[in-house]
């Protein structure tokens, strides 16, 4: 962690009793709650090895962070395990289990930063990412999770092992990659080659119809739709397309395994 103000956190506890299916399990839960005073040029960066993230923008000054433990075992599985926040330049909330990708404790945050601050590379191992009404190019990656990423000033990468992702009213993107699940973004920018690509689920892609861009689409077991596109084909078939918008420019990459690709404009 980088060298700062930094804070190891105190939570409040409590007991949820969980019914379901004839049987019940007590859960044991710690809640958290600060904010903090930051620059408005600070970059958040959180690491989380199990639980979700959810970051948003807001009109206030501070940065708010709520997080929640939450564990099956008991008092002591849940005290080894602690959160580091370091409020420097870069903003550094992270996780830490006593060994990696403990699943006896979940931690799920929920974070609240100034609309002019800077998120930078957010990481699960496994949980859910969500990141709305943000700055920044964020760089968005779980193990096992879905990834959602709306209304973003700034350019945005993102990955999952396992789950869906969906990213619309970004500024840009700069690589989407899943192993299973779908992909859906919108592309309003291009400032470099993309690559979309998923092993084993749908992909649909709206671009802005001013884009200039040389397009490749390629599924293994699915097919190709180009909507409305005015396409200057090299390759048109079912898996399979490939040719230019707009006279050309930058590559995008899309790729399926098992699934079918829809592409068509932003309206």
């Amino acid at each position: 962690m980088p060298t700062g103000k930094s804070a190891i956190i105190l939570f409040l506890a409590g007991f949820l009793l969980i019914s379901g299916s004839g049987c019940s399990e007590t859960v044991i839960q710690e809640e958290f709650f600060q904010s903090y005073r930051v620059r408005p040029d600070s970059t958040l960066e959180v690491y989380n090895p199990n639980g979700s993230v959810k970051v948003s923008g807001w009109e206030g000054e501070e940065i708010e962070i709520s997080a929640v433990k939450e564990t099956t075992r008991d008092q002591r599985t849940l005290d080894r395990v602690d959160i580091f926040i370091d409020i420097d330049q870069v903003i550094a909330i992270e996780t830490v289990h006593p060994a990696a990708g403990d699943p006896e404790v979940t931690v799920s945050y929920e974070i609240k930063i100034p609309e002019k601050m800077s998120v930078g590379r957010i990481e699960c191992l496994n949980g859910d990412i969500v990141v709305e009404d943000v700055y920044g190019n964020p760089e968005l990656i779980t193990g096992n999770g879905s990834v959602s990423a709306s209304n973003i000033y700034g350019v945005v990468s993102a990955r999952s092992s396992n789950g869906d992702i969906d990213v619309s009213g970004v500024k840009g993107l700069a690589g989407l990659r899943t192993s299973n699940g779908s992909i859906d973004a919108e592309l309003l920018d291009l400032q470099n080659d993309l690559e979309i690509i998923t092993s084993n689920g749908s992909i649909t892609l709206l671009v802005e119809p001013d884009l200039s861009i040389n397009l490749e689409a390629n599924t293994s077991n699915g097919t190709v739709n180009t909507g409305n596109l005015d396409i200057e084909a090299s390759i048109h078939e079912q898996t399979s397309v490939a040719g230019k918008l707009n006279e050309g420019g930058y590559t995008i990459n899309i790729s399926t395994s098992n699934g079918s690709i829809d592409l068509d404009y932003l309206s």
